[in-house]
């Protein structure tokens, strides 16, 4: 029993002693944090930070706050409504005439004059908002470039698609 009530006491006096210590000998006590634990902290808070922007930046086409965007979704709708109609004569003509075919369905659009689109990172926010508006199309939504620099809005096979790595990312992070 006294063995216990030297234990207690002897706990006691640490605990009283510990407590009396300033901040500065405290730190002398405390438990290093790895290198690597905090290299993977750095790293999850940075994958939170992309994985907010993307969503930010994403959300910014799914409920557009700004005119340009809202603009720049409806020339997109307008090109794939031309794309369709023009496709659809395309067929109806090629059951009465298979001799006589269109090569290429090249659109010209605003959208193919905005570089922060044709160059940038902005074409796969705007291409996976089509999707979201259009889940049943079989189009996707491409520039083409021809030999002399200047863009085209085409449309493509889905099946053909290959989502850039933004858009794989978006599509994992965001939209999964």
């Amino acid at each position: 029993m006294s063995e216990k009530i030297n234990l207690a006491q002897s706990i006691a006096a640490f605990s009283k002693k510990f407590s009396k210590l300033n901040e500065e000998d405290k730190d002398q006590f405390e438990i290093p944090v790895s290198k690597s634990k905090l290299l993977q902290d750095e790293i999850t808070r940075r994958e939170e930070e992309r994985k907010e922007i993307l969503r930010h930046r994403f959300s910014d086409f799914l409920e557009p706050r700004t005119q340009d965007i809202e603009q720049d979704e409806e020339n997109l709708i307008k090109a794939y409504e031309l794309f369709c109609k023009v496709t659809e004569v395309c067929e109806s003509t090629a059951k009465e005439n298979s001799t006589a075919r269109l090569h290429t369905l090249e659109i010209i659009s605003p959208l193919c004059k905005r570089d922060d689109y044709t160059l940038g990172d902005d074409f796969a926010f705007l291409r996976l908002w089509f999707l979201q508006k259009n889940p049943d199309t079989t189009v996707i939504p491409e520039f083409i470039r021809d030999e002399n620099g200047q863009f085209f809005l085409n449309f493509i096979e889905k099946e053909l698609w290959k989502p850039s790595s933004l858009e794989k990312e978006i599509s994992t992070r965001i939209l999964a």
